[in-house]
C-alpha cells in the first residue's frame, strides 16, 4: 500500500474552546476548569491517550483471528504522567508526557500463549505507539492579516 494521508483541522470556538475535524467527523476539544476551560470536551493530550488505547484496541479486534483469539469483550486503558509546569512554562521541565503507559485486559477462552503472541504483535505494529516514539512534527506558521 502506498502512503496515505491524513488530515485534521482544529477552529478555534472561544476560550480554550476547539472544534476538531476530520474527514466528516466532528468533535470538541476544550481543557477541564482547572486549566482555564470549560470542560466541554477532552483536552488535547487525553485524546492523544484516546488515540494510542483506540489504536490499540482496533488492532487487537483485527489480528484476533490470526493469533487464535476468540474474544468474548476487552478494554484498553491508556495512562502518561505529565507535569503541567512544563507547557505553562513555569520550570525547565519537558512539556510532554514523561512516560505513557497502556494496559489490555482480554476477556477469552484461548490459550494464555494466543494471546500473548497477539499482544506482542499488536506492540510491534502499532501506529499510533510508533508515532510517538519520535517522528519528526513540522511546524509551518502562515499569519492572516
Amino acid at each position: 500500500m502506498a502512503n496515505t494521508l491524513f488530515e485534521a483541522k482544529a477552529s478555534w470556538a472561544g476560550g480554550l474552546k476547539l472544534n476538531l475535524e476530520s474527514r466528516q467527523h466532528k468533535w470538541v476539544i476544550d481543557e477541564p476548569e482547572f486549566l482555564g476551560g470549560s470542560d466541554l470536551g477532552a483536552n488535547p493530550v487525553e485524546h492523544l491517550l484516546g488515540g494510542l488505547a483506540s489504536c490499540v484496541g482496533v488492532l487487537v479486534s483485527v489480528f484476533a483471528p490470526a493469533h487464535q483469539v476468540e474474544l468474548k469483550d476487552f478494554q484498553v486503558f491508556a495512562e502518561g504522567d505529565l507535569d503541567l509546569d512544563g507547557f505553562q512554562g513555569l520550570s525547565d521541565v519537558r512539556p510532554g508526557f514523561s512516560e505513557i503507559r497502556y494496559r489490555v485486559n482480554i476477556e477469552s477462552d484461548s490459550p494464555k500463549a494466543n494471546i500473548d503472541a497477539l499482544l506482542t504483535h499488536i506492540h510491534k505494529v502499532c501506529p499510533v505507539k510508533d508515532s510517538l516514539s519520535g517522528v519528526p512534527v513540522l511546524n509551518q506558521v502562515v499569519v492572516a492579516g
